[in-house]
């Protein structure tokens, strides 16, 4: 991902790279993200469906919401034109404080947990259908989507929720997004931002700001997020990162 970001990842090596890692937890323990659970869970929609990822998730979730913009990058990891240039300071040489483009790397490492390209109109579309299944999934399969999420916060099956908002969050070196339905109003918030870079309190991660302990660490579109749900009058308080 870092020493050689041109190369094109085949999902099997990313699985067996994930699998040849020591298990962090028994099964039902406690709840840990996982990027290699959701590339098995593509190469599981490829058996079933019998087709490509790209295409059956054109089949399935593009067509029928029409979202024209939306798309797996092909072998070349080329980004559909006009796209922005994403900045990063991801693994910068010792004492290098400037933004680095990343536009040209490749996600084919995220593959099915983050490698889809969208725009800000698609991205609408589909937080509505994630938040309420409607046009995609059948009412008994939203309610068990939803049934998922372990009490009033927390993280279910392809989603979180933290007072009353229902979505997820995404991010690659040089960009990150935030997509969230707010359950109370029926709305929908989408954050598109072309920096990783995180700002406020990090302790892990490198910052832009000279005087970052007056904020909590927060990425991007986050920080946005929490300023634009202030503003519909339904505040939302992402878990703060380190």
């Amino acid at each position: 991902m870092f020493s050689n970001p041109s190369k094109q990842w085949n999902p099997d090596d990313l699985i067996a790279m994930g699998l040849a890692l020591p298990r962090p937890l028994e099964p039902d323990a406690k709840f840990d993200y996982s990027n290699t659970n959701t590339l098995i869970l593509g190469r599981l929609i490829e058996k079933i469906t019998e087709t490509t990822y790209a295409d059956a998730q054109k089949t399935h979730i593009s067509d029928p919401l029409s979202l024209t913009g939306t798309s797996l990058p092909g072998s070349d990891g080329a980004l559909p034109v006009p796209h922005p240039t994403g900045l990063t300071l991801h693994r910068l040489p010792e004492g290098q404080t400037t933004p680095q483009d990343a536009t040209a790397r490749k996600p084919s490492w995220g593959w099915t947990a983050g490698a889809l390209t969208s725009t800000a109109a698609d991205m609408l579309t589909y937080g509505r259908a994630l938040g309420t299944g409607q046009g995609l999934l059948e009412p008994k399969t939203q309610a068990l989507r939803l049934a998922s999420i372990p009490g009033p916060a927390g993280y279910g099956l392809a989603g979180g929720c933290i007072d009353g908002w229902l979505g997820h969050s995404g991010e690659i070196p040089g960009f990150n997004t935030s997509l969230y339905y707010d359950t109370r109003s029926d709305t929908t918030v989408a954050n598109l931002a072309n920096s990783d870079i995180l700002s406020g309190d990090c302790t892990q991660s490198p910052t832009l700001l000279s005087n970052p302990t007056q904020l909590p660490c927060m990425d991007p579109a986050g920080r946005i997020l929490i300023a634009v749900s202030a503003a519909l009058g339904r505040p939302f308080m992402p878990n703060p990162k380190s």
